[in-house]
């Protein structure tokens, strides 16, 4: 006989007459909250943040319509379970109309750009369809805001703690994209093809893969909402529309991401005001949390998709939540292959664990359905003579399809996307997971990175510091918290054994880096929470340790930008919402620039992020064909040359600090060595004496 779990609602009905404060009240407090704390952040800069925010109303273009065709999507659900479980089902719906009002828009854009009809005007139409589709129901929400003339009680204004981390999300989002960062990179991601590509696709017209950029064969369900942007931008604003597509970008990923930890606070589970509180604070606090969200990524969208899909898995009773979970995890896997297995997986277990297995069918189906875009498209792109296509390129691309690839290029993506040689073997993937999770400073800063964050210059604790200084604080609580929910219901079993089958993904499927390991912190925030509401000493500590650490988020950008206590660098301020354009602003500080136009070709050898660069690019990211490097091996330097001008390039950039990261990395072919473009340089390259970015060198090709 199957156990079927009770759960039951954590707020009482709206009584009428009711006094005292309302709950209203904490919107506009959190408001000026977070505005105070910008402000202590900013410092000086804070007029540069403010206005670069005023000018990042873009997001709006896609945030509005989701939501409005979200509604309509989600009219016949409002009395489901899955909705009336929720402390305040308006707002748990509208959380969920977002997410699957965001997915529609992006598949539709798919489909617009697998005809070639990607442009402003039919973005325009299509955003404005999805506007007036759902306005009529967005009519009929005013009811259900009465929520927030409930009184509010003394624990909610916990919430408050999360103005620190909110105020550096949306500081960190008026950076320019590959400023900011150092632990990611410098965002290096989102110049390689997070914004690239949906560039590119704008000006191919075309969301079709290409050769140069092998994520472009990805499933990007994010980066279509920024083709949406840069399109309708584009449109309005013309040649300069990069500005707003980087700044809007970030501050719709900042909103995705607040979507997200809204869907913690609001999930149809049964816990108490105090324990949701938490969850979501302990979600928000987190330091990754707040650089992928502050970026143009898609991790946040990912955690959206997450939260929801978790949270439904453990209460769906009834076909349309089964449907609904499926679409949810289909929209998750197509904005991120690894949510297969971070919240595909478990969610798996979760159902098998509740005995629905009739039921899991469904959800497979659906999500399969909610995918096949693409993996149609990655089978169309990849397909040759001897294969039918790879429907996961460019994974398995050994056995199912490489495409374009040749077996050594495949081969190199394969050994740049496993745990290095010291992780090897249980032990070493062990070590991994402590050195990623409890000893990270991105999920809870440790003693080290407060006093390194307080000292005069700060810099970046590795991996050499010891580990009793590297340990965050937050474990203490969240640790004991894993124990401490098994005695608070049927509820915490499927959260325990969804957040198990996450770890053993993350440590036999990625890379083991510490920002995969992201999803996990949706179970682990519930899980706190179910602690707190058990024991009231318990919820105390973890109110504290968790205000802690949210103050710990105020100091993130001092060491990243010189941000709180004014800037370290006084000649060289950060460079909050600075509208740079490559290679005027970036990659040169000192004039003259007047050669480089709109009209100029480049070649970049090393440096796989055009994003900025005015003009036409040729490029390829390091899993990609090198064309000039096949130049060289073919016929030598007088190949190379001849290759350039037969492709009216007017200038090389080869950045070599880059070119000897890939080599060491993945791999860079060997044949772009200084001795090589020497001998170009003896067949007429001329050396630009320009000053540069450090590392990187230009020529001008006769």
């Amino acid at each position: 006989m199957k156990r079927h779990i009770a759960y039951r609602r954590t707020e009482k009905p709206l009584a009428s007459g009711t006094n005292g404060t309302p709950r209203w009240v904490i919107i506009p407090a959190m408001g000026v909250t977070t505005l105070l704390v910008m402000a202590i952040i900013s410092g000086s800069q804070s007029t540069a943040v403010l206005s670069t925010l005023f000018n990042c109303a873009w997001a709006g273009v896609i945030l509005l319509p989701a939501i409005l065709l979200g509604l309509a999507m989600t009219h016949r659900l409002r009395e489901l379970p899955m909705i009336k479980l929720s402390p305040w089902p308006l707002g748990f719906r509208l959380v969920l109309s977002a997410s699957l009002g965001m997915g529609a828009l992006s598949l539709a854009t798919l489909a617009l750009g697998s005809v070639g009809l990607i442009s402003g005007p039919a973005c325009g139409v299509l955003l404005i369809i999805s506007a007036a589709g759902g306005y009529p129901f967005a009519r009929q929400l005013k009811p259900e805001l009465q929520f927030l003339l409930r009184p509010i009680q003394r624990r909610h204004w916990l919430i408050l703690l999360g103005c620190i981390p909110i105020a550096v999300l949306l500081i960190a989002a008026t950076f320019p994209a590959g400023t900011l960062w150092h632990t990611e990179g410098n965002g290096f991601d989102v110049l390689e093809y997070h914004l690239q590509l949906p560039r590119q696709f704008l000006a191919l017209h075309s969301t079709s893969p290409v050769h140069e950029n092998i994520y472009s064969y990805m499933p990007l369900n994010m980066e279509m909402l920024y083709l949406i942007l840069a399109a309708v931008a584009k449109s309005v604003v013309g040649a300069g529309y990069i500005y707003a597509l980087v700044f809007g970008a970030q501050i719709l990923h900042v909103a995705v991401t607040l979507m997200a930890v809204a869907g913690i606070l609001l999930a149809p589970l049964n816990l108490k005001a105090s324990g949701r509180i938490l969850a979501a604070l302990l979600v928000l606090t987190t330091p990754w949390t707040l650089v992928v969200g502050s970026l143009a990524y898609n991790d946040g969208a990912v955690l959206l998709y997450g939260v929801l899909a978790i949270s439904l898995a453990c209460v769906a009773t009834r076909w349309p939540e089964w449907l609904i979970l499926g679409v949810l995890l289909g929209l998750a896997v197509g904005t991120k292959m690894t949510a297969g297995v971070m919240l595909a997986v478990p969610v798996t277990a979760i159902l098998l664990g509740r005995r629905h297995v009739r039921q899991l069918a469904i959800v497979i189906v659906t999500a399969l359905l909610l995918y096949s875009p693409w993996m149609a498209r990655a089978m169309v792109a990849t397909h040759r003579s001897h294969s039918i296509g790879n429907p996961i390129f460019p994974i398995f691309s050994g056995t199912l399809g490489r495409g374009h690839w040749s077996k050594s290029i495949a081969r190199r993506f394969d050994r740049g996307h496993v745990p290095p040689p010291r992780d090897a073997g249980i032990a070493g993937h062990l070590h991994a997971l402590a050195d990623q999770s409890i000893l990270n400073r991105q999920w809870s800063p440790g003693v080290a990175a407060w006093l390194d964050a307080l000292r005069p210059r700060p810099g970046f604790p590795g991996p050499q510091t010891p580990w009793l200084l590297r340990l965050g604080p937050i474990w203490l609580v969240v640790i004991p918290a894993l124990a401490l929910a098994l005695f608070s219901g049927f509820q915490a079993w499927p959260l325990t054994l969804c957040l198990a089958v996450q770890v053993l993904a993350w440590l036999t499927c990625t890379q083991l880096q510490a920002r995969f390991l992201l999803p996990a912190a949706i179970p682990l925030a519930w899980i706190l929470g179910m602690a707190a509401d058990l024991l009231p000493g318990y919820c105390a500590a973890a109110t504290a340790l968790i205000a802690l650490q949210a103050a710990a988020c105020g100091l993130l950008l001092r060491p990243e930008a010189g941000l709180f206590f004014g800037p370290i660098y006084a000649q060289t301020p950060p460079p909050i919402g600075a509208a740079i354009s490559l290679p005027d602003d970036w990659l040169f500080t000192s004039p003259p620039r007047d050669q480089f136009t709109n009209h100029t070709t480049y070649y970049l050898e090393g440096l796989s992020t055009p994003l900025y660069i005015q003009g036409h690019v040729i490029y390829a990211t390091v899993f990609d064909r090198n064309k000039l490097a096949r130049a060289f091996h073919h016929g030598g330097a007088v190949a190379a040359l001849q290759y350039l001008r037969k492709h009216h390039v007017n200038y090389l950039l080869v950045d070599w600090p880059e070119i000897i990261r890939l080599r060491k990395t993945y791999g860079f072919d060997l044949i772009i060595t200084r001795r090589n473009i020497a001998r170009l340089q003896a067949l007429g390259l001329t050396p630009i004496p320009e000053k540069t970015a450090p590392g990187i060198k230009i020529y001008h090709v006769p």
